[in-house]
């Protein structure tokens, strides 16, 4: 008899083991909540709850208290303060067995779209795209510079647009100019001579583009930012078959007039590029 109940008092200190276990490991490492939601945990006779740490300023001692009141499933509380709070759970208040990190995000009103846009996207620098021979010379000849290259500045002049080259190269006068490249996000250094044409005008004998258009969708609206998001994802110049590296962009009025099906190895392409 006395057997037995031994049995029994093992299997049902067992069973209790189990149970703080298992409800131990169903709670989440980390809780996300938006302002005004409600947090709500049980936990069994014996396990509490301490704030660990506080990595938010904006989160007052009396939101704490707020926090461990709704963990320890005293109330329902809803939480009004954006933060974030770490928990320290404990055993009988001495052995920690697990952290959890709530996170209180701002309530943020959200607009859905769906609106065609127009983006017109710059280019860090100017991107060759190409390169030719000016009145039968390459100037740009043994200089290392490449298609794909960007130039960020010419003469540690910082060169933004396609008309910031022109400009810089033409007052060189024919004089050999210090180039400043990026290549595979190292930047590099060359010196080119440029050249005058019939036109007194002095180039380098490259191709280069500085920005790049189309359309896309405006995903959703912040009204209290102004702020938009677009779903979208890398542009690759038609030329170099690279990702263009964007500097910033704006966005332009569209109308999409008609859609036409692409085509496997037909793609459509559009141009925009100058030769310097």
């Amino acid at each position: 008899m006395k057997r037995n109940i031994r049995i029994i008092l093992l299997l049902s200190i067992l069973f209790i083991i189990y149970i703080y276990v298992v409800n131990i490991t169903f709670l989440p490492k980390s809780i996300l909540l938006i302002q005004g939601e409600k947090i709500n945990l049980a936990f069994l006779l014996g396990i509490s709850i301490k704030e660990e740490e506080n990595t938010n300023p904006n989160i007052g001692e009396y939101q704490s208290k707020l926090l461990l009141q709704a963990s320890n499933n005293a109330n329902d509380v809803e939480i009004e303060e954006a933060g974030k709070v770490s928990l320290n759970l404990k055993l009988f208040n001495t052995i920690p067995i697990k952290e959890i990190t709530v996170s209180v995000l701002p309530k943020t009103k959200v607009i859905p779209l769906g609106n065609a846009i127009g983006l017109k996207l710059y280019t860090e620098g100017v991107l060759i795209v190409g390169k030719s021979q000016i009145d039968g010379e390459k100037p740009y000849e043994n200089t290392g510079i490449q298609e794909g290259d960007r130039i960020i500045s010419i003469n540690d002049e910082k060169i933004d647009s396609t008309e910031d080259l022109i400009e810089t190269i033409n007052r060189s006068k024919g004089k050999e100019i210090k180039v400043k490249y990026i290549r595979d996000d190292k930047e590099e250094i060359t010196s080119i001579i440029p050249i005058e044409t019939k036109d007194n005008q002095y180039k380098i004998g490259l191709w280069v583009r500085d920005a790049s258009a189309g359309v896309g969708t405006a995903t959703f609206y912040l009204p209290n930012t102004e702020e938009f998001a677009c779903l979208g994802h890398g542009i690759s110049d038609i030329d170099t078959e690279e990702i263009i590296t964007i500097a910033s962009g704006e966005l332009v009025t569209t109308e999409i007039v008609s859609i036409q099906k692409g085509e496997k190895g037909k793609p459509r392409r559009n141009k925009r590029f100058n030769r310097r």
